[in-house]
């Protein structure tokens, strides 16, 4: 089925880490059961239907995706795993097996409190299937040995942290199916007093205290729907001549999002067609993204950043020569000194957490080209949930829309940072976005976008503590 047709399938979250289990867990299983069998197997899946297996880190992000989606956009579990996001089914349901998987890995991820509600949503499921059955049957529909092992083993393990109430659940689930295992061990009482020799490090921790702050919770906010933009009179939806001759007989139709920082989307920039070129062309050279850093570090993978992305040379293809012609002529900036386009996707659950696209260390970035002044993103795919760029500190989220420009400057006039553009890729819900990212640097701006009489940054400092 996902082979058949990627593009729907695999743009379900609830599908993708079914998917990603399957091919990885339970497939070891499948192959040590069907030994004779193996190597036809194999051929079948990776050929025939140009799937490749899954790696653990894979599905580990296929985990996280979920978790990811249901944190951002306030996802009830329950209909999640019923294939239900924001109110729309998509597709079948996740069995109380997915349910119990992914909680453990999100266990042996250390991420707690997320772990303890898909327990006990597959408690609930399995609760369900095992009453819905015939008496006859009963004995034969629950876990098998290996999942109670692994039931068992979670359960003590959350004991031992503290989180008796899903400890004690988990257990009665497994000695209601094996009632011999009570001489194995025992939980106590629901509520029991915590051994006295449980140590701090054991407890439930957070790594990351950047999302536990209120500019994260902003950011989410945003995403959701939830701020809105201030309605000034001054923006304006309207046709703009940009700066060539031809923009007369052609104009731009430019949508205002702020006016300081300058935030703005051009329409209908970029043909469907063109649209199509460029993503055959980045697909064969697609890298999972890395970001930027300490001073002197390489770059790295970061679940801060998941997608993939390509780097293609503009003179490489006249649509992407197109591409700089245009964003001249609808900014006034010279596009001599740009970085390469960035091809990038992000699937199900991919995310870009807020961030400045100016560099803050001199040493990211040529001396000679200076630092980026400006950013323009072309949209190369509509996204039906999720997936949009959102500004944070200016109350704005921009829907991706195919064809369409988000340009704004990251720099003040004196060529400081503007630290009101810190912006973020929303975790995409449902669908698969693809944009090209152009960074045009400062150097030979100086008529295009010249400085004022005075120094105009302060306005910008407060926004660069994160709060």
């Amino acid at each position: 089925m996902a082979a058949s047709d990627t593009e729907n399938y695999l743009t379900n979250p609830v599908n993708v880490y079914r998917l990603m289990k399957r091919l990885h867990t339970d497939w070891s299983l499948m192959e040590g059961r069907v030994q004779l069998m193996a190597e036809e197997m194999n051929f079948n899946a990776t050929r025939e239907y140009g799937l490749s297996y899954p790696s653990q880190e894979d599905v580990e992000g296929a985990a996280l995706a979920l978790v990811r989606l249901q944190s951002t956009y306030k996802l009830d579990v329950a209909q999640v795993a019923q294939g239900i996001l924001n109110g729309v089914k998509y597709g079948s349901d996740m069995s109380w097996q997915d349910c119990f998987e992914l909680g453990q890995q999100l266990f042996e991820m250390e991420d707690y409190n997320n772990t303890k509600v898909w327990l006990r949503e597959s408690m609930e499921r399995l609760r369900r299937q095992t009453s819905h059955a015939p008496s006859h049957l009963a004995p034969t529909s629950g876990p098998d040995t290996v999942t109670l092992n692994k039931m068992e083993a979670t359960a003590k393990s959350l004991f031992q942290l503290g989180d008796f109430d899903t400890a004690f659940e988990l257990s009665q689930r497994v000695l209601q199916f094996d009632p011999k295992r009570i001489r194995n061990w025992h939980l106590g009482d629901k509520g029991t007093a915590p051994p006295e020799d449980i140590d701090d490090v054991y407890l439930p921790k957070h790594s990351d205290s950047y999302s536990l702050s209120q500019e994260f919770a902003k950011y989410e906010k945003v995403c959701r729907g939830e701020v809105h933009p201030i309605v000034r009179q001054e923006l304006r939806c309207r046709y703009s001549r940009g700066n060539h001759p031809y923009r007369f007989l052609a104009p731009l139709k430019l949508e205002e999002h702020s006016l300081d920082p300058y935030v703005a989307t051009f329409h209908d920039i970029l043909s469907p067609g063109k649209i199509s070129q460029l993503r055959e062309m980045a697909v064969p050279r697609m890298h999972r993204s890395t970001v930027n850093p300490l001073p002197g570090g390489q770059l790295k993978k970061s679940a801060f950043r998941v997608s993939k992305n390509a780097w293609l040379a503009y003179e490489s293809h006249p649509t992407m020569v197109g591409m700089l012609r245009d964003l001249k002529d609808a900014t006034g900036l010279d596009t001599t000194f740009c970085e390469q386009l960035q091809v990038a996707n992000y699937g199900v659950g991919g995310h870009y957490e807020p961030h400045w696209d100016f560099f803050r260390d001199p040493n990211h970035y040529p001396a000679e080209e200076g630092n980026r002044i400006a950013t323009a993103i072309f949209y190369l795919s509509e996204v039906e949930q999720g997936g949009a760029t959102a500004f944070p500190f200016l109350d704005i989220a921009v829907k991706p829309q195919l064809g369409n420009v988000l340009f704004w400057y990251n720099l003040h006039r004196s060529l400081d940072k503007d630290y009101r553009t810190k912006h973020a890729g929303c975790p995409v819900l449902k669908g698969s976005k693809w944009i090209g990212n152009v960074w045009i640097h400062e150097v030979t701006q100086t008529f295009a976008r010249p400085c004022d009489v005075f120094r105009d940054h302060e306005v910008s400092l407060e926004y660069e503590i994160i709060k």
